[in-house]
């Protein structure tokens, strides 16, 4: 199904609406401009992102983070 099809149905087809465990998530340091995505991210990380505040200018700034799953010992 094409993205413009899921986009309109009234699930976010990117949201996790299951349980995570949020100490598998690691926060990338720092805040980040949407086009500074691409050069902190890897082809298959799994991602969350949420607003961070803007600068002066009104740039929206995020917080990015990474799911890193535990390592069984």
């Amino acid at each position: 199904m094409p993205i413009k099809d899921l986009l309109k149905s009234k699930d976010d087809p990117f949201r996790n609406t299951g349980p995570m465990d949020l100490s598998q998530w690691q926060r990338i340091p720092g805040l980040f401009r949407r086009w500074e995505f691409a050069q902190l991210v890897n082809d298959h990380d799994a991602i969350s992102f949420e607003l961070a505040g803007e600068t002066k200018d009104g740039t929206e700034l995020w917080a990015l983070y990474r799911f890193e799953p535990l390592k069984e010992l």
